[in-house]
C-alpha cells in the first residue's frame, strides 16, 4: 500500500506537469473509473482513496512524463554543445 507521503509526493508532481500530461492523467482516472469532481477550476478526485493499483498506474505514467522530460533536456543541451563546437571550430 502506497504511503501518505508517497501520495503526497505525487499529488505535487501532478500540479507541476504540463497541461497535456494532466489531462492524461485524467483520461488514466476516467479509464479506471476513479470517482472524480469537475467545475470551473479544474477536475479534482481524492488520491488518498484511490486503489493501489490506480494509484500505481498514475505513479507510472508520471515516471515515464519525468525521464522523457529528462532526456528532452539531455538531448538539448547534446544540441547545444554539437552547435556551440561547430561555430567555435570555424
Amino acid at each position: 500500500m502506497a504511503s501518505y507521503d508517497e501520495r503526497k509526493t505525487i499529488f505535487e508532481t501532478i500540479k507541476v506537469l504540463a497541461k497535456p500530461e494532466q489531462e492524461e492523467i485524467f483520461r488514466i482516472i476516467r479509464k479506471l473509473k476513479v470517482t472524480y469532481s469537475e467545475n470551473s477550476n479544474g477536475v479534482f478526485f481524492d488520491l488518498a482513496s484511490i486503489s493501489d493499483e490506480s494509484f500505481e498506474q498514475i505513479k507510472e505514467y508520471i515516471q515515464f512524463c519525468l525521464t522523457n522530460r529528462k532526456e528532452h533536456e539531455d538531448r538539448l543541451k547534446e544540441l547545444d554543445i554539437i552547435r556551440h563546437t561547430q561555430y567555435t571550430s570555424n
